[in-house]
């Protein structure tokens, strides 16, 4: 056989090698993409629809008599106790209305454990959504962080970078945070690309003044422009995932915790 035979042999064999290693490469992504999201779609059994709420008074103001109706809030219905029996690190769940935004949020000795294991515990790319090791549980502290991946299916945190459009705000200015203490709205005031060793995850401020400047540099920061004002008396919440505008860069959308009752 010629030489040249052999070389077109062995670069065609090398081709195939190459193109079956990536198919194999390719099917174990989507395997671990499925796997995802069917362990996070069968933890929605311990959820149940909001209740349906009775229309909320009207209230008579003005010297027309003009009314005025004050929405309610709806919040999903969650089974804490039958998520602690799947997994005693629960500490809340986070829902954004027509996005695929509905996870349990657990919370582990590091951060570390997460970022490769699903709520149910089983290793998978996807992780799962988790609160920062530092914070305190019941999202009492100053500022608290939530940490999500992007996953290239639009699973995840992957919604949050849409927060890059002024459009997207306005359709969806607030999430639903709930835990088994409390549930709360999250009024996004602020989202920004921001480096991995940016300000951005800080967790404690010495004075209120302090606290006061980093939430006035987040607004300054902000793709978009929200209605809601942050102030220092406030808990806030960031919402952390990754983007790819540059190595390590992240993206970070900021609310208002409110307590619902």
């Amino acid at each position: 056989m010629k030489l040249g035979t052999i070389l077109r042999a062995a670069a065609a064999a090398l081709c195939l090698a190459v193109l079956a290693v990536s198919l194999w490469q390719i099917g174990t992504i989507l395997a671990d993409y499925r796997a995802g999201q069917n362990a996070y779609a069968e933890l929605e059994q311990y959820t149940a629809p909001a209740p349906t709420a009775p229309p909320a008074a009207a209230s008579q103001s003005g010297a027309a008599g003009a009314a005025e109706t004050e929405p309610e809030v709806s919040f999903p219905q969650v089974d804490f106790d039958a998520l602690r029996a799947v997994n005693p690190d629960v500490v809340g769940w986070i829902t954004c209305e027509d996005t695929t935004i509905n996870y349990p949020i657990a919370q582990a000795a590091d951060n570390f454990y997460y970022l490769d294991h699903l709520f149910g515990g089983g290793e998978n790319k996807a992780g799962c959504i988790f609160l920062d090791c530092a914070n305190s549980p019941d999202f009492s502290n100053a500022h608290s962080i939530v940490y999500g991946h992007h996953m290239k299916n639009g699973t995840m945190f992957q919604p949050l970078v849409n927060y890059k459009k002024q459009e997207y705000y306005d359709a969806h200015p607030r999430m639903l945070l709930m835990t088994p203490q409390q549930n709360y709205t999250i009024e996004i005031f602020a989202g920004y690309v921001a480096a991995a060793d940016a300000d951005a995850w800080r967790l404690w401020f010495a004075t209120d003044e302090d606290l006061e400047a980093w939430l006035q540099q987040s607004v300054a920061s902000s793709c978009f422009t929200s209605t809601v004002t942050p102030a220092v008396t406030d808990r806030i919440i960031t919402l952390s995932t990754c983007t790819y505008e540059f190595d390590d860069a992240r993206f970070v959308l900021l609310g208002v915790l409110k307590e619902q009752g």
